[in-house]
């Protein structure tokens, strides 16, 4: 089995969990557990996935990233107002 394969297995297992956890939280609880664990996975497969992986990862993290600014966003607007 590839290690592309194994990082989308664990991140298959990791988005269940995340979703199990996040059902009564909410969406921005899961979109910060998805960051978090694509994070992870990034930073422990580094040295094993080849260039065009770890961009397609990047992809995702920097997508992640950008909704998680939103979602932070969102909740200082609601303290303010």
């Amino acid at each position: 089995m590839l290690v592309s394969h194994k990082v989308f297995i664990a991140m298959l297992i990791w988005t269940t969990i995340s979703v199990l956890i996040s059902l009564s939280a909410g969406i921005e609880v899961l979109a910060t557990l998805e960051l978090i664990g694509l994070l992870i996975v990034r930073k422990l497969t580094d040295g094993f996935l080849t260039r065009e992986t770890r961009q397609r990862m990047d992809f995702f993290i920097y997508a992640g990233l950008l909704l998680f600014v939103v979602v932070v966003l969102r909740r200082v607007w609601l303290v303010i107002s």
